[in-house]
């Protein structure tokens, strides 16, 4: 049974909490560049930010949702194109910000959390698409064409239905914020 994409990335980042965690430790131990730590400790900041969205998402109530005729394969595709349009939004005011900014200080900060989150864009985009890229490249790879061509016709059917779906939930917010 598949888990859904957003647990499986909630546990990649939290790993890589724990290991930040670790290496604010040794590098305060060893007492390396405040600024470096300083760096450890904000991207471990970035980190929990998209633990608690992720959590956030996951906290609805399935059931209820489920009632209205919605599969689990779409709610976990509307799940995580609302939690990756939670870090394109965030990438996008950091991006603004670092454009407002005077301080290199702070544009470095910011630059830090849009490569933290980018980073985590690509995560799950890995989780999404992973399996069915590697498929493509093994049926390349044995000269496979019409099953690499099948495959590829897969991948951009399920990018359809996620813009079908993000078109959607876009639609939905503009009625509940008019």
């Amino acid at each position: 049974m598949n888990k859904h994409k957003l647990i499986e990335l909630q546990k990649i980042i939290e790993e890589k909490i724990g290991s930040l965690i670790e290496e604010v430790e040794i590098a305060t131990n060893a007492k390396l560049n405040a600024l470096y730590i300083d760096d450890r400790r904000d991207e471990i900041q970035y980190l929990q930010w998209s633990t608690r969205t992720i959590q956030s998402i996951l906290n609805r109530d399935i059931d209820e949702r489920q009632k209205l005729g919605i599969t689990k394969k779409r709610l976990e595709m509307m799940d995580a194109i609302e939690f990756e349009n939670s870090l394109q939004e965030r990438i996008q005011e950091l991006k603004l910000s670092v454009k407002d900014c005077n301080n290199q200080r702070d544009s470095d900060i910011f630059i830090n959390e849009i490569d933290t989150l980018e980073s985590i864009l690509g995560r799950l985009s890995d989780l999404k698409y992973g399996a069915e890229t590697r498929a493509i490249d093994i049926a390349n790879a044995n000269n496979d064409f019409k099953q690499a061509n099948r495959l590829r016709k897969q991948i951009i059917k399920i990018q359809e239905i996620e813009d079908e779906i993000s078109a959607q939930s876009s639609n939905t917010k503009l009625r509940w914020t008019s």
